[in-house]
């Protein structure tokens, strides 16, 4: 018999370590103001983005770059690439603001782009997926006016000469 519970006890005694341990972690976490979640706080679009269906509006390279010619300072064009490869080479007056889910778009930094007229979101991904997801979260934080330019940096350097890239200049 005593071996029996020999085999047992061990076992028995790690498994009381653990549940002390949960039931304090728990414990401590409920006790402080701004508790830790139990599970991951991203969603699902942002696990498994090829998943996420994207409801952007989209517009032609070639409309986004007639308006801007047309609106000059009313027209932002927006890369939605990591800043290192926006760094290596982006269209002319562009600016850089990386999707990320980590650090997503929010309503502070919505407020100065109220001031265009039209944002338009591009970038090299399969399907525009990063500036799709930009523009859903830009789209959220309030900016109406954001569209994404339907087949991305490639359609807006072959909408026109003018586009080729500027190499490591920050706009």
């Amino acid at each position: 018999m005593r071996d029996v519970n020999a085999l047992w006890r061990y076992p028995l005694i790690s498994l009381g370590w653990v549940l002390s341990a949960s039931v304090l972690g728990w414990g401590v976490n409920a006790a402080r103001r701004a508790s830790l979640p139990l599970v991951a706080p991203f969603s699902y679009a942002h696990d498994c983005p090829e998943k996420f269906v994207l409801s952007s509006p989209q517009v032609a390279a070639k409309l986004a770059l007639r308006l801007a010619q047309k609106q000059p300072g009313e027209v932002l064009f927006v890369d939605a690439r990591p800043t290192e490869l926006f760094s290596a080479d982006h269209p002319p007056g562009a600016r850089s603001i990386p999707y990320s889910f980590i650090t997503p778009f929010g309503a502070g930094a919505a407020a100065p782009l109220r001031a265009y007229k039209h944002i338009f979101l591009y970038c090299d991904s399969p399907k525009d997926r990063l500036a799709g997801l930009q523009a859903e979260l830009m789209r959220k934080a309030g900016l109406s006016q954001v569209r994404t330019i339907k087949g991305g940096l490639a359609a807006l350097r072959g909408a026109s000469p003018s586009t080729r890239p500027t190499r490591g200049a920050h706009e």
